[in-house]
């Protein structure tokens, strides 16, 4: 349960804020997105799915729910490609932190929690 204390910074300071990077690889480069929920990132790793199926696959496509996460599975397995989110908070300062980051969430492969 989010308490009004948790989305509120104190007087003077940002609100705390969080994005999700979304990491595309695959044999022609990166391609990295930033964005605002995690499933904003969800639904690109969607797009890239249905986009790429035909040319990957001679199966028919799963349904579009499951359509990321199978293409991305099969993917890995050949060492193709690969998608991955990773929630990060924005800094709140201009320089940044001098150190690692605070969060210690590991990052994921996109798949649903």
């Amino acid at each position: 349960m989010t308490r009004p204390s948790d989305t509120q910074a104190a007087p003077g300071h940002p609100v705390p804020q969080t994005v999700h990077v979304a990491i595309y690889e695959h044999r022609h480069g990166t391609d990295v997105r930033v964005f605002r929920d995690r499933d904003q990132a969800l639904n690109w790793r969607s797009h890239l799915a249905q986009t790429w199926w035909d040319t990957e696959s001679r199966d028919d496509p799963s349904p579009d729910s499951e359509i990321g996460e199978e293409y991305f599975a099969r993917m890995q397995d050949h060492g193709d490609e690969f998608f991955s989110i990773t929630a990060c908070p924005v800094e709140a300062d201009a320089l940044g932190s001098a150190g690692p980051s605070r969060d210690t969430s590991p990052s994921d492969n996109g798949d649903a929690p």
